[in-house]
């Protein structure tokens, strides 16, 4: 018996560590109001735009690439799109890293890119250069389904600016290849970047995390 009661902190300590390691930092301040399943690390996950308002094919919704949004000398600038509209897909995975949104390069090279602020009316969007690289915004958290009720389809939601309600799918014109781009908060006043019309609401979900 005694030596029972021994060895039973090592056998509670054994099954007690697993669970100890699961734990994770308190996200940051751009995570405040998203509730207890925020979180603002996470890697190799892939993105999914599930429609809100109507029928979806499947449970993860559209996927999503880094699309293209033009160049400067020295800097080129990416855009969240559906790989429908943009079948090319250089960004294989995505990771948050503290609030940063990051894409990962294919064969996981590094490459310079860098998110920006996301405003109404406008994608996000990223700035790719092997120039002066500006610090990321830390803006984006993901948040875990912790409804008890159910009703989601259980894959963890993108949020930027706190928001997970806001984005929307549009296209970037009638034109033939015309992209389809994630647009945060869209506005008939774009200065032509989309359609407004054609918008329709959905969540970014964030698929395979880990």
């Amino acid at each position: 018996m005694i030596a029972f009661l021994t060895l039973l902190p090592f056998a509670l300590g054994a099954f007690a560590s697993p669970i100890a390691n699961l734990a994770r930092d308190e996200p940051g301040p751009w995570c405040n109001g998203l509730g207890p399943g925020a979180f603002d690390i996470a890697y190799n996950f892939t993105l999914g735009a599930y429609n809100s308002t109507l029928p979806n094919s499947n449970s993860t919704g559209a996927p999503v690439v880094m699309g293209q949004a033009g160049a400067v000398d020295g800097a080129s600038f990416k855009i969240f799109s559906t790989w429908a509209s943009y079948p090319y897909n250089d960004y294989p995975n995505f990771s948050l890293l503290s609030g940063a949104f990051h894409p990962n390069y294919e064969g996981g090279l590094d490459v310079g890119i860098s998110d920006s602020n996301v405003t109404a009316g406008n994608p996000p969007s990223f700035i790719v250069t092997s120039l002066d690289l500006p610090a990321p915004a830390q803006i984006y958290c993901g948040v875990a389904d912790t409804d008890p009720y159910g009703g989601g389809t259980g894959y963890p939601l993108l949020a930027v600016n706190g928001d997970t309600d806001s984005f929307a799918l549009c296209s970037a014109g009638d034109y033939y290849l015309a992209q389809t781009n994630v647009i945060y908060k869209p506005t008939a006043d774009n200065s032509g970047q989309y359609l407004f019309d054609s918008c329709y609401s959905v969540k970014l979900q964030m698929i395979g995390l880990y």
